[in-house]
């Protein structure tokens, strides 16, 4: 399982220390990340949580992980010169 189904799988809001555990960061960098607004997060009282399920959009979102990013590329042959006949 990767981390994107490992965040789509839990239920419930994360604390800044199961976050900092799952992405293997330091918990200053997931704050400075929370009060900069560049990792979804919101207040609970005084303390920051996190919704697993916009993290792991964010993720997506961030590292091209969405559903296009997945499929392949369709291939177009876009030749000039394509159908012309040269003598």
């Amino acid at each position: 399982m990767n981390l994107i189904e490992k965040l789509e799988a839990r239920s419930g809001a994360m604390k800044v220390a199961e976050l900092c555990e799952l992405l293997g960061v330091d918990d200053k960098h997931i704050y400075r990340m929370a009060a900069r607004g560049s990792l979804p997060s919101f207040h609970v009282g005084g303390a920051v949580r996190f919704d697993p399920q916009e993290v792991a959009k964010w993720l997506r979102l961030r590292y091209g992980l969405d559903d296009a990013a997945r499929k392949p590329p369709t291939r177009v042959s876009a030749s000039r010169n394509a159908g012309q006949r040269i003598a």
